[in-house]
């Protein structure tokens, strides 16, 4: 029986590096990568981390919905963008399939503060699907 969590990495950048080694030394899975960069897409993502292949291609962005629907991941890491308004595809995406997520993008840290009435769309998104979205802090 498998029971490692399930992710997959929305975005292969510089940071990606970092969390997908991350989630292989803690016992987690890879099963699926997503891209907007046509330099990377089709490649294995052992090959962006710099490791031996891992049997992960990195679809395509058009076909993110797709990709998640279709793997079902525990989670989903977004390493794209720094605005909230640039993250909001990948987030409502997740939030709309019941799809747990984190961000590492800057501005969802305190997003109720920047934008309250996007944070609100994707918070509201969550809580009907039953899932989280990590990087939201509200205020005090």
């Amino acid at each position: 029986m498998n029971n490692k969590v399930k992710v997959v990495q929305y975005g292969t950048g510089k940071m990606s590096v970092y969390t997908m080694r991350y989630v292989y030394e803690k016992g987690a899975e890879i099963v699926g990568a997503i891209d907007i960069n046509p330099n990377v897409i089709g490649k294995d993502i052992g090959e962006i981390m710099g490791t031996e292949k891992k049997g992960v291609i990195v679809s395509s962005v058009e076909n993110a919905r797709e990709v998640l629907s279709s793997l079902h991941p525990d989670i989903c890491i977004v390493t794209t963008m720094s605005l909230l308004s640039d993250v909001e595809e990948a987030l409502k995406t997740c939030a709309e399939l019941g799809i747990n997520a984190i961000t590492t993008c800057e501005e969802a840290f305190y997003s109720y503060n920047s934008n309250p009435v996007l944070t609100e769309e994707i918070d509201k998104l969550a809580k009907e699907n039953h899932c989280t979205i990590v990087g939201f802090r509200r205020r005090s």
